[in-house]
């Protein structure tokens, strides 16, 4: 069985938030949801299709998750990847193309890799593309920490080939009709990963730093039971629910 990351990317944004959440979480038990478990198969497939169309040898994988409405939605993403795959081919006479390529961000933070839907690099940019199967909340690339850092492990060994330009990260969400580019400098890209990976990340295996409950609560073990959190919906309640400024006209009436 695979070796689990302790600072997973996909968990980036709740351990750059909210460090300690690490060692916090690590008290209570991983378990997969139904929607994890669609995701995976939806992911398998996908990586299926595409090699297929690379020409790799690959068993089409089965599953009781294969729904129309999966189907649909794998295929929209394999058509996306596949353009993006030929495109780079136009541009570049050898490019790199990977799928479910297993990157490192070691060199930031110990322990911390993850796995990238699909990698594409040419001369000039290296492209790292993750799928989404869920259909609540719209993810969007711009500075997305987890696509960060796929694109810091994927620079690493892209740049051993190229002089890469451009790193450029996509979210795809077909359930969602949303897809979502950001290109950053390899420069820039570097730079966050020194002045806000590192340290927070230093911060997260040791259980250092602050609580601080946000968006980034929904996916932690430990929410149902967090101190944190709790205090925070407190202060919530207690703002919504609070006397308002001027007095109604039955309370002046009374005064």
């Amino acid at each position: 069985m695979a070796r689990h990351a302790r600072f997973s990317p996909s968990a980036a944004s709740r351990r750059l938030n909210c460090p300690p959440s690490l060692v916090l979480e690590e008290q209570f038990d991983e378990e997969e949801s139904q929607y994890a478990a669609e995701g995976t198969a939806g992911h398998a497939l996908a990586e299926h299709l595409i090699k297929k169309h690379l020409k790799i040898r690959t068993k089409r994988p089965v599953s009781d998750y294969y729904s129309d409405d999966l189907l649909e939605a794998v295929d929209e993403y394999v058509s996306f990847v596949i353009g993006e795959i030929e495109d780079a081919r136009r541009e570049c006479t050898t490019p790199v193309i990977c799928v479910e390529q297993r990157v490192d961000a070691s060199d930031y933070v110990d322990e911390c890799f993850g796995t990238a839907d699909a990698v594409i690099v040419t001369d000039k940019v290296a492209h790292v593309i993750d799928l989404k199967l869920g259909k609540g909340v719209p993810v969007y690339a711009e500075e997305n920490p987890q696509l960060m850092i796929y694109g810091l492990g994927v620079l690493s060994m892209a740049e051993l080939l190229y002089d890469v330009e451009t790193v450029r990260l996509t979210v795809f969400q077909p359930r969602l009709n949303s897809s979502s580019t950001w290109d950053v400098t390899p420069s820039a890209l570097k730079k966050w990963g020194e002045e806000v990976l590192r340290p927070r990340g230093a911060m997260a295996l040791m259980g250092a730093g602050e609580f601080s409950a946000g968006a980034w609560c929904r996916f932690c073990r430990a929410r149902n039971q967090c101190r944190a959190r709790a205090e925070e919906f407190l202060k919530l309640a207690q703002m919504e629910f609070r006397a308002p400024a001027l007095l109604s006209d039955e309370e002046i009436s009374e005064v």
